[in-house]
């Protein structure tokens, strides 16, 4: 830029416009400062252009300015000052400059920051006082459940607590802050403290879930986290009542408290995976599919990437996964030929769609498909989650009931993403092909028990594979 009267410029991408922001420098070589500072200050271009040419016209224009040019003073005073001083602070001047330019907005940001600094202060304050409790043996708040469960959860989902060596998933994450809903209406003034955690205790909380509806399937896996946290806190020393977690016993469940747990069979899935589709449905079906012959949880098929197909030394196209929930390593063999096709057909990047989406729509596709399907159509006796409960109250959905007044809905509506992982393993048993501790390698399960409670045969099917055994099996169904 040409030398001027003035040491107040524009930028050069400015200099063709009517008007624009005055900027100028400030430059100490031998302290490295070289800062460009706006002034906020808007100006004409051809006007300013014209005055800094000479002394006059900067005088003239002075005249007729003298409020511009008394906040350039203004600012050149301070810019000579701030430069004079020990230390060089940009973002004061950058401050001093907005006082000079904006003394409104100067205000206002100033305000902001006084209030920014009482709340850190307060924030401060109480940190401090905080401390000074615990310090002087106050642990009154400390004894509370819904501290610990509160500052727990936060710090799982954050990352400051991990499990193990590793973040916990976000699955768990969101496990954990349903959990701690149920509490907070359960101790809604959260006075329970880890010394009344007893048998009564426990009793209090079974029953609450109770009244409010919850199936025995789900009061059994809030009383498990329940478990879990008393004994993340006594590990943490936040408790010393070392037999509140024999106080917890599940409830048995029978067939008839929980929600219907149904497969797809084999010829049902082939059916879904011939059924044309298009666009959303299409990767929902597809989803869905890959889940089934993976027996996955939605956790994990649903985040299947390229990077999952490997082959074994002997060169088996394999899927190599890390499950998330369990941080287990499972190899599966690529052995469904639709598996094949699925993952050929995206080119090995399967497409990941939120869990909330594939249950809706998943239900909507069986429901089309029934038409020609009619097995999906047919009504099995259920118990209604608390969403479906929910729903009901709000006349959102109808409900059927049968002769004994039990819940029914067809086989289509009771699918959901884990019924997919339910779906292969019981399919893959239904083979007769691999053995359990195979077919549990795949799987990702640790106990037998916890596999078999995914095979869901009825007493007709069972009674089909004794004779299977005995005789034969009838078709080759995975």
């Amino acid at each position: 830029m040409a030398r001027t009267l003035s040491r107040f410029y524009f930028l050069k991408k400015d200099e063709n416009k009517d008007k624009a922001t005055l900027f100028v420098r400030v430059q100490d070589p031998s302290r490295k400062i070289d800062v460009q500072f706006t002034t906020r200050i808007k100006a004409s271009v051809p006007e300013w252009k014209a005055a800094v040419a000479d002394e006059n016209s900067l005088a003239r224009h002075r005249k007729q300015n003298p409020k511009l040019h008394d906040m350039l003073g203004r600012i050149e005073v301070m810019l000579d000052r701030e430069m004079s001083a020990p230390l060089f602070d940009r973002e004061r001047v950058k401050a001093e400059i907005l006082s000079i330019a904006n003394p409104e907005k100067s205000e206002i940001l100033r305000k902001q920051r006084e209030a920014e600094e009482a709340a850190r202060m307060e924030d401060e304050r109480i940190r401090i006082e905080q401390e000074r409790l615990v310090r002087e043996g106050i642990e009154e708040e400390r004894a509370k459940i819904w501290n610990f469960l509160n500052q727990f959860c936060a710090d799982i989902k954050s990352g400051t607590r991990l499990n193990g060596n590793d973040r916990y998933s976000a699955g768990t994450v969101k496990a954990w802050y349903s959990f701690m809903k149920l509490y907070d209406g359960f101790d809604r003034k959260h006075r329970f403290t880890w010394d009344m955690v007893n048998r009564e205790f426990v009793t209090k909380f079974l029953a609450y879930m109770e009244k409010q509806g919850y199936m025995v399937t789900a009061q059994n896996k809030y009383l498990v986290t329940l478990r879990a946290l008393v004994g993340y806190a006594y590990t943490d020393g936040i408790h010393n009542n070392d037999r509140a977690t024999k106080c917890f016993s599940k409830k048995k469940i029978e067939e008839r408290d929980k929600a219907a747990e149904i497969y797809l069979t084999e010829s049902e899935l082939q059916a879904l995976y011939e059924m044309p589709l298009s666009g959303l449905h299409d990767q929902v079906r597809d989803i869905f599919l890959v889940g089934c012959y993976t027996c996955q949880r939605v956790s994990d098929y649903n985040n299947i990437s390229k990077d999952s197909f490997t082959t074994t030394a002997k060169g088996t196209p394999i899927i190599r996964l890390i499950q998330q929930k369990t941080h287990t390593e499972v190899k599966i063999p690529i052995m469904n030929p639709n598996l094949q096709a699925i993952c050929e057909k995206y080119n090995y990047n399967i497409p990941s769609v939120i869990d909330v989406i594939i249950n809706r729509y998943i239900k909507q596709i069986l429901k089309e498909l029934s038409e020609k399907v009619p097995s999906l159509a047919l009504r099995v006796p259920t118990k209604l989650t608390m969403k479906q409960k929910q729903n009901l109250a709000n006349g959102k959905i109808e409900i059927e009931h049968n002769d004994k007044g039990e819940v029914v809905m067809p086989r289509y509506n009771c699918v959901t993403t884990h019924t997919a992982r339910r779906n292969g393993i019981t399919n893959m048993y239904l083979s007769h092909k691999y053995t359990i501790v195979q077919m549990m390698h795949v799987s990702g399960h640790k106990t037998q028990k916890t596999f078999m409670d995914y095979i869901k045969l009825s007493s007709d099917e069972i009674a089909d594979e004794i004779d299977a055994i005995a005789n034969g099996p009838k078709s080759d169904v995975f």
